[in-house]
C-alpha cells in the first residue's frame, strides 16, 4: 500500500480576474483652469508613509470635467501602489478619503468580495512581492517603472472567506498595537525631554538672563 498522499498545489488566480486596476492622473493632462475653479485633492507618492496614507501636506489640482476625473478618482477599500520612483510603497484607502483622486504615480487596485484589501496590501508590501514586481520593473535609471499590465499578472492563491476574516482580524489588532506602542514611545520620549529641558531653564538659562541684568 503506498502511504504516500498527493498534495496538489493551492489554487491560484491572477488579480486581474479579482480586480478593477488603473493608474492615476497626470496633472498635466487637467491642470487647466475651467470657469467653475473646482479643485480635488491628489495623493502621491510622498503621502504613503509606513503602509499608511498622510494627508498633511496633499497636492490638489484643477479640474475640468468631473466625467473625465471620475476614471481616477479612488474609493475606500481600494489598495494603491507605487508605479514609478525609487521605492514600492502600498497602502489601503481609508474611509475619509472618499473620492479623493490618485497620480500617475500611483495604481489602484478595487478588489471584488473575493480577497480582502488588508491582506493584499500584506502581500504587496513583502520582501517576496518586491522581488517579483522589481526584477522586471527597474529602468536603466534603477527607477522603478511598472504597468497596471504588470500589477495585472500578479498570481495569488486563493483563500477561503473564513480564513481571510480571520487573518483580517489579525492585521487589525496588530496594526491597532502597533500604533498604540509608537504613540507611547513619542510621548515618553517628549516627557523625558521636557524633564532634561526644565534643567536647562532653571539653571543654565536663567543664570544667563540673571548675568545680563547684571551688566545693565
Amino acid at each position: 500500500m503506498n502511504s504516500k498522499r498527493n498534495i496538489s498545489a493551492p489554487t491560484t488566480i491572477r488579480l486581474s480576474q479579482l480586480a478593477t486596476i488603473f493608474q492615476g492622473i497626470s496633472p498635466s493632462r487637467n491642470s487647466k483652469i475651467s470657469s467653475s475653479e473646482k479643485t480635488s485633492p491628489v495623493i502621491n507618492i510622498k503621502n504613503i508613509i509606513k503602509g499608511q496614507i498622510n494627508t498633511k501636506d496633499i497636492d490638489t489640482i484643477i479640474i475640468d470635467k468631473r466625467k473625465y476625473i471620475d476614471r481616477y478618482t479612488i474609493h475606500p477599500g481600494d489598495v494603491i501602489i507605487t508605479c514609478r520612483g525609487t521605492m514600492l510603497k502600498s497602502a489601503v484607502v481609508p474611509e475619509n478619503l472618499d473620492g479623493y483622486l490618485i497620480s500617475s504615480n500611483l495604481i489602484a487596485i478595487r478588489l471584488d468580495s473575493t480577497l480582502d484589501p488588508a491582506l493584499l496590501c500584506v502581500f504587496l508590501q513583502s520582501r517576496i512581492c518586491h522581488k517579483l514586481l522589481l526584477s522586471s520593473a527597474r529602468s536603466s535609471t534603477m527607477q522603478i517603472a511598472l504597468t497596471v499590465s504588470d500589477i495585472e499578472k500578479i498570481e495569488l492563491p486563493i483563500i477561503p472567506l473564513d480564513i481571510q476574516k480571520n487573518l483580517s482580524g489579525l492585521i487589525k489588532a496588530t496594526e491597532q498595537y502597533y500604533r498604540h506602542l509608537i504613540e507611547s514611545a513619542n510621548l515618553r520620549r517628549d516627557i523625558s525631554h521636557q524633564i532634561v529641558l526644565k534643567y536647562f531653564m532653571q539653571s543654565n538659562y536663567t543664570s544667563i538672563h540673571s548675568g545680563e541684568v547684571a551688566d545693565e
